[in-house]
């Protein structure tokens, strides 16, 4: 977890499967998910994020989310090893929407 104020030294980070939380100005909080990608802080307190794909929390279809983590977790025992190592990722991102689906993160 990472927390950004004004005046924060500047970063980048990778960002792994999870929920980012943005607080705006007004103080209106929205929860996304991210599949992955990479922030980039700045001294003024403003945050970049560049993410491969992104979705409100809200808007997380559970049973969707459930089913590609079941289809992933079948396809990270068949196939070949770079067929796994992919379902292995699939399983990673999966894994993390549904938990952000159901308030686990």
């Amino acid at each position: 977890m990472v927390g950004v104020l004004a005046n924060h030294v500047p970063t980048i980070g990778v960002l792994k499967p999870g929920v980012v939380t943005v607080t705006d100005n007004e103080g209106k909080v929205t929860k996304l998910f991210v599949s992955s990608g990479t922030m980039s802080m700045n001294i003024d307190g403003t945050c970049q994020v560049l993410a491969e794909e992104v979705v409100k929390v809200e808007d997380i279809d559970q049973s969707a989310a459930r089913t590609e983590l079941e289809a992933a977790q079948r396809a990270a025992v068949e196939g070949s090893d770079v067929a796994k190592a992919e379902a292995q990722i699939r399983v990673e991102v999966a894994d993390a929407l549904l938990k952000a689906a159901t308030g686990q993160q």
